[in-house]
């Protein structure tokens, strides 16, 4: 099992990714959409893979949401670092990481770009489904507040 960590730039959010694969398997998805363009991030997943997020202090973990409302990105509002997104598909949180946010950690693998405008939000949570992390604890306990539609 490979331990890859990552954490915001103040250290308040930090995660762990427990994963069969390693650094040189693991290829970074760059997405095309405005929030990913904007802080020029790639991401991490594995669905065989467990992530455990932590946090120090609540008031400084800032958790947006944007077009659908599908997921829900976790930036340190102290710092300004994303972290991960998140969203929960028939109940079960999935995760990516970010993999700017990743410490010391170089990824081998070619970048790969995607583009996901064209899917519906069907599509889209059945994507999540088969690529995301399949396995999220958050700690201390934490309600991302997907509500009645979260599994969209």
């Amino acid at each position: 099992m490979n331990t890859l960590q990552g954490s915001c730039h103040c250290g308040n959010i930090e995660f762990t990714l427990l994963t069969q694969q390693s650094e040189h398997t693991l290829a970074p998805r760059r997405c095309s959409c405005s929030m990913c363009r904007r802080h020029g991030s790639s991401w991490i997943s594995d669905p065989e893979a467990r992530l455990e997020l932590r946090y120090r202090e609540k008031s400084r973990m800032s958790v947006y949401q944007f077009g659908h409302r599908t997921s829900r990105w976790i930036v340190c509002a102290e710092c300004g670092v994303l972290t991960v997104a998140i969203c929960q598909i028939e109940g079960r949180l999935r995760a990516v990481a970010r993999s700017q946010a990743m410490i010391g950690h170089v990824f081998s693998a070619q970048e790969v770009a995607t583009d996901f405008d064209g899917e519906s939000v069907k599509e889209r949570v059945a994507r999540r489904a088969r690529t995301w992390i399949g396995s999220v604890t958050i700690s201390p306990a934490f309600d991302l507040d997907f509500g009645s539609g979260a599994s969209e």
